[in-house]
């Protein structure tokens, strides 16, 4: 073999060598010390501290615990560990007056009239919100959620199922569905009516959570067909005690390049294909009073194609509510051609979305019912929406005006819906108006 030449030594290879043995060579040694650190070391010397006593008490290890209950005579299950009977003997402390009253050991908060100041001024009419609902001076919380929540559905004898679908009906008894499921209603002072829908809901889910429990139950909320979990939404929206609607989409003049819904009612299309479209719609919830246009300025304006429409919705014993988006509309005519249950918003709240705008239209709500007894709003489920119909409704006590769910605004008749809710204030009963 011929003469061979040792390779040198390569520089990357020397340095990751001696690298290693460095960390591990100081990591020994840093281990090392916290061990020593660890078990040698006294905590009690980490930092400066000091004890305080929660209680005064010449016996630091049991401290005398105020007794929380009226009567000491309760059993095992409330006292627990603790027997409050032998604490109240050794408390010899006078008891704090919290300005409760008590009955049957429970304390009645619905007793308490403690005025709630803002400034100097004592705010009258108003109150605070707790979980999203007013309470005012005098009321408890339980007071105003108590009568909320309503009726769980379906209702047995309210449906059927026709191809497939569960579809609303009037029951043997002839109740309809735009009674059973509407929020009751009452106003036997005849004060000025209010009514506001808010919809939309069911596509964001923020948005749809916040409508459901921080608007007042009177508020009216519509639902999109296609939202995700919209049986549950409707469940949530009832619970909290709002009637709800379900949207149907109609055709518009232009949708430019806004795809069409698969089941849009359509001024051209076939009369039985309409119906088909609009059971469908029915078909993905129940628990809803009514029904509201999502757009339609053309299908509104056609009568032919109106009149099947309508006359599927009045024999299912359902209301129709215009939102009052339309300039022109043939729906008035043809509902009370039709029987049907039907009611016009005369104000869109939010087709400009600032909050000048919005407040503009929710004082023409307040002129228009102050003038003429009525007045229905619409708007959708936008944050700057929500925010400004909380305000709006916490004080329209205060000016005269009673709000109510859009389903006491509705009748077979639009010009007796007036008389419906301010001479009456009541919702409608158990059977269906007839016409005429």
């Amino acid at each position: 073999m011929g003469n061979r030449r040792d390779q040198d030594p390569s520089p990357l290879r020397s340095g990751i060598f001696h690298t290693s043995i460095s960390l591990a060579v100081f990591g020994g040694l840093t281990a090392a010390l916290a061990a020593g650190i660890h078990v040698s070391g006294n905590a009690a010397d980490a930092s400066p501290h000091q004890t305080f006593a929660l209680f005064d008490s010449a016996d630091e290890s049991r401290p005398v615990l105020k007794a929380r209950f009226k009567s000491d005579s309760l059993d095992a299950n409330k006292r627990g560990e603790i027997s409050l009977m032998s604490l109240a003997a050794t408390d010899t402390a006078p008891e704090a007056d919290l300005g409760v009253e008590y009955q049957d050991g429970e304390a009645n908060f619905a007793q308490v009239e403690t005025p709630i100041s803002q400034g100097d001024a004592e705010v009258q009419n108003t109150g605070i919100r707790i979980n999203g609902k007013l309470v005012r001076p005098g009321e408890s919380l339980s007071q105003v959620t108590a009568i909320e929540s309503l009726e769980k559905s379906p209702i047995a004898g309210l449906y059927e199922t026709v191809q497939g679908k569960r579809l609303p009906r009037i029951s043997d008894a002839g109740v309809a569905p735009s009674d059973a499921y509407a929020r009751p209603f009452a106003n036997p002072d005849s004060k000025p009516v209010v009514a506001l829908v808010i919809g939309g809901l069911g596509i964001n889910h923020t948005h749809t959570v916040s409508a459901i429990d921080e608007l007042p139950p009177e508020v009216t909320l519509s639902f999109a067909p296609d939202a995700r979990n919209l049986q549950r939404y409707i469940n949530q929206a009832r619970a909290a005690g709002h009637e709800v609607m379900i949207e149907v989409p109609m055709e518009a003049h232009a949708y430019g390049r806004m795809k069409m819904h698969p089941q849009t009612l359509r001024a051209a299309g076939d009369a039985q294909q309409n119906v088909n479209n609009l059971q469908t719609i029915l078909g993905k919830a129940n628990g809803y009073f009514g029904v509201i246009n999502y757009q339609g300025a053309k299908f509104a304006d056609d009568k032919d194609a109106l009149s099947p429409v309508l006359e599927s919705i009045s024999a299912r014993g359902i209301a129709f509510i215009e939102d009052g988006s339309l300039s022109r509309t043939a729906f008035d005519s043809v509902a009370t051609a039709t029987s049907l249950r039907y009611a016009k918003a005369s104000e869109q709240i939010d087709a400009k979305l600032t909050a000048t705008d919005i407040n503009a239209q929710l004082h023409k709500l307040e002129t228009t019912a102050l003038a003429s007894g009525t007045a229905m709003g619409a708007g959708y489920a936008y944050p700057i929406t929500i925010e400004m119909a909380k305000t709006w409704t916490d004080n329209l006590a205060e000016k005269g005006l009673i709000l109510a769910p859009v389903s006491a605004m509705t009748s077979v008749d639009p010009a007796s819906t007036r008389a419906a809710a301010i001479e009456t204030g009541l919702t409608k009963k158990a059977s269906i108006d007839t016409a005429g």
